[in-house]
């Protein structure tokens, strides 16, 4: 899987993985309701983040993707969400930016169990075009309403997400929550070491540090 992301990543001398999206520039809001084991989501506080909204498959202007929600955390944590379906493990290509429910697709191993995060949006229907983004938030922000999601209990809010603003795309910044991990919220098994592999192999497809 390495050798495969790295000459994927140096034919397309990008990324391999959500190409086309735009990096952002938002607020993480903590209410404080955790109880994942990770201060950063379950101590309340407000955080500078960064962000990005891609589209998984790289299809042209609006057609529908499963589209990517990327968030870089304090630590670092980086928390990577793929658009899904009503159940948090089923993905889901939507037309719209904020046309429905992100969500870890597998469950992360945490100090409360097996759980999903979920992002929920909310606010104005950008459609999946990365290059529509900047207008639209010169519109005004979107939100992204974070939630720890369990088979057997109800959704827990954890925060809210506020993106504001685009940012000049950076070659050398790569999402990976594997790489960028918290041991209390942990990807595990075969999953993990496939991730790994994939993004070690982007990296270094593209000359990426951070």
């Amino acid at each position: 899987m390495r050798r495969l992301a790295t000459l994927g990543a140096r034919l397309r001398r990008g990324r391999v993985l959500h190409p086309r999206g735009r990096l952002l520039a938002g607020t993480l809001e903590v209410t404080g309701a955790g109880e994942l084991g990770v201060p950063v989501l379950d101590e309340r506080g407000q955080y500078e983040v960064i962000a990005r909204l891609s589209k998984g498959g790289s299809l042209p202007g609006r057609l529908p993707d499963v589209l990517g929600l990327a968030v870089r955390l304090p630590g670092p944590v980086d928390l990577l969400l793929s658009t899904c379906g009503a159940a948090p493990w089923l993905l889901r290509p939507r037309a719209g930016f904020t046309a429905g429910p992100y969500s870890s697709v597998v469950p992360y191993g945490s100090d409360a169990g097996p759980v999903w995060l979920v992002a929920v949006p909310e606010g104005e229907d950008v459609p999946a075009d990365p290059a529509l983004l900047p207008a639209a938030l010169m519109r005004g922000p979107l939100l992204f309403h974070l939630l720890a999601a369990r088979r057997d209990t109800p959704a827990r809010p954890l925060a809210t997400l506020r993106v504001r603003a685009t940012l000049s795309e950076r070659a050398d910044l790569s999402f990976d929550p594997v790489r960028h991990g918290h041991p209390s919220l942990r990807i595990e098994g075969s999953l993990a070491r496939l991730r790994r592999g994939a993004y070690q192999g982007s990296r270094e497809g593209r000359h990426a540090e951070l």
